[in-house]
């Protein structure tokens, strides 16, 4: 059964009270397992466009998706082992299946990339612990018994930028709206959203369960070490909502129903 990572970037228009019109656009993602990609991503858009509720006039345009199908294994630090997608997403959605493990202690807020760059994933997790500063190794839970889900993901390498001669052939093959050509007309999403990490295309995905992210990225990393994304910049954060995606006989329009 496979599972695929959809993220998207959306602006929204709604009326706030006391505050008027107002228009945002942020980044929402989820994972749906159970149908193809075509099927599982037109369920996706139909759940990002769920309007809130009591606002039936609020407006949310999709502007950009990013989609990666995820390894069918659940990364751990006793190896991988095949995932069942319906006990995974009743995981998710129970908050007393969960470890209470302390939001900083998660080690969300650190940098993985720094932290565990391509190629450093030689010896034990005590060895990799102990190489760790000692800032990060202190703010950071080491406790087996309390693990954590991380959605973990390998970055697309960007494109080069171009030479300066290709400014003006770049010029000529804009598209007649102003965008270049290959992008899409109106994605014209906040530089922030933009940039998340969220939004960049990837090359992989998986969920890794660990006691903290950078265990977490070095799992991931341990991972990637014989495929062709070893090099790639990486991302850990926090699980997000995993669906079932139906199959077009039965569809609605709701994901999470």
């Amino acid at each position: 059964m496979n599972g695929y990572l959809f993220s998207a970037g959306a602006r929204q228009t709604r009326f706030v009270k006391d505050r008027g019109l107002l228009t945002w656009d942020s980044c929402v993602s989820a994972i749906l397992y159970g149908s193809g990609p075509e099927q599982a991503q037109r369920q996706f858009e139909a759940w990002c466009q769920i309007k809130p509720e009591g606002d039936p006039e609020a407006e949310i345009n999709i502007k950009r998706i990013t989609a990666v199908q995820m390894v069918d294994q659940l990364l751990a630090e006793s190896g991988g082992e095949p995932i069942n997608w319906p006990e995974i997403a009743q995981r998710v959605l129970d908050p007393i299946t969960a470890t209470a493990v302390d939001a900083s202690e998660q080690g969300l807020w650190a940098d993985v990339n720094q932290l565990v760059p391509p190629g450093n994933q030689s010896g034990d997790l005590q060895s990799f612990q102990l190489a760790l500063p000692e800032e990060i190794q202190s703010g950071l839970n080491w406790s087996s018994d309390k693990q954590c889900l991380f959605l973990v993901t390998a970055l697309s390498p960007l494109p080069p930028p171009p030479d300066p001669g290709e400014e003006f052939e770049e010029q000529e093959t804009a598209n007649g709206d102003g965008t270049q050509a290959g992008q899409e007309a109106g994605d014209d999403l906040d530089k922030f959203v933009a940039t998340l990490p969220e939004m960049s295309e990837k090359d992989a995905a998986a969920l890794v369960e660990a006691r903290n992210a950078v265990v977490a990225g070095w799992l991931w990393r341990a991972f990637l070490a014989a495929t062709p994304a070893a090099a790639n910049d990486i991302s850990v954060s926090q699980c997000c909502p995993i669906f079932a995606a139906e199959e077009p006989s039965n569809a609605t329009t709701d994901p999470g129903s």
